[in-house]
């Protein structure tokens, strides 16, 4: 009867696993402050000669050690002196990682992208562009960390003592590709516009741990729009929106944010927030330099989660570093 039961439930969590990775892609909410991940167009479009990402997210962290996900990122324009002063030629690697479960349910991601963006006028007041992903993924669960009936002595489980399981298939891994396209536009008044869309798995790789099964990663698109406006000398407005959908799953963000120039160093602190269609609002709160971005958000539930009390939100952060001999002071976003 144990062992019946043993393999029901070890099923169920393949089931549920395989679900979780087919259904939806990591991500996260700072997403205008996580280029690479979210559009393989944004490679090396930047103001300077060098951009280092790093974006951190703790899910429903009272929960235990549930859901964590990180990334970093570097891209830089190359063969500047062979390309068209308003051309931008870009490459960028990334590795993510994300977990659930306390670590049971690894993935990590490593990735090279490049895009070209060209310039469509003289000013260099428009630009259209096109990007390229290339991607390797890693799927692992651990087995360490899962107790079974086996290992229970009578007052609790001990997983040192041996789960009678047999378990062949403990990762799975793939080679994937992503593409994206983007247009920008900045108006006589400095004023920038961003539109863009995205297509990832690419390859619809077949990802699974048990032998004989054909799951497959569901393609994810993704369309986008942002918008900047000066509002002044020192201050400016930024507000984006995305819609996402992958596997029957969708995702609606709409939101903004205010700066406020802080003297004449270049330096602005941004207060705002963005909705999460039927699941979230997270206020977000930024420092922006010439030099560097960074970024906080908290999730505020306002799902059917929002009853659990162990679900009590997410928190985010985001930090960018420009590289440049000749930085200049500009919005919160990929422009």
């Amino acid at each position: 009867m144990f062992k019946r039961t043993r393999h029901i439930i070890l099923l169920s969590f393949f089931m549920c696993a395989s679900y979780i990775s087919i259904a939806q892609d990591p991500h996260f909410s700072q997403y205008f402050s996580s280029p690479l991940t979210f559009n393989p167009a944004f490679t090396g479009y930047f103001e300077g000669s060098s951009r280092l990402t790093a974006n951190l997210r703790s899910q429903w962290a009272n929960a235990g050690d549930t859901y964590a996900t990180g990334t970093v990122s570097y891209d830089t324009k190359i063969m500047k002196t062979k390309i068209s002063g308003n051309d931008r030629l870009g490459l960028g690697v990334h590795a993510l990682y994300d977990q659930s479960s306390g670590g049971i349910f690894k993935n990590t991601y490593l990735s090279l992208s490049t895009a070209f963006n060209k310039g469509l006028d003289a000013e260099g007041n428009q630009s259209i562009g096109i990007g390229i992903q290339a991607t390797f993924a890693h799927n692992s669960i651990d087995f360490n960390k899962i107790s079974f009936s086996d290992q229970f002595n009578g007052n609790g489980f001990d997983l040192t003592i041996p789960s009678g399981e047999t378990i062949n298939n403990r990762s799975a891994s793939y080679m994937d590709l992503n593409a994206g396209v983007l247009y920008n536009y900045k108006d006589e008044s400095g004023n920038q516009f961003s539109f863009g869309a995205g297509i990832f798995h690419l390859l619809t790789p077949k990802l699974s741990f048990f032998a004989g099964n054909n799951n497959s990663v569901q393609p994810r698109y993704t369309i986008h729009a942002g918008a900047g406006f000066n509002m002044g000398e020192n201050d400016d407005l930024f507000i984006s929106a995305h819609t996402m959908q992958q596997g029957g799953a969708s995702e609606y963000v709409i939101g903004g944010a205010y700066g406020l120039g802080i003297g004449t160093s270049g330096m602005s602190l941004y207060l705002g927030a963005w909705v999460r269609a039927k699941d979230a609002v997270y206020p977000y709160i930024g420092l922006r330099t010439p030099d560097f971005q960074l970024g906080l958000t908290y999730d505020i539930i306002t799902s059917g989660l929002s009853r659990v009390k162990t679900f009590s939100g997410s928190s985010e952060l985001s930090f960018i570093y420009y590289i440049s001999a000749n930085r200049k002071k500009g919005i919160p976003c990929f422009f």
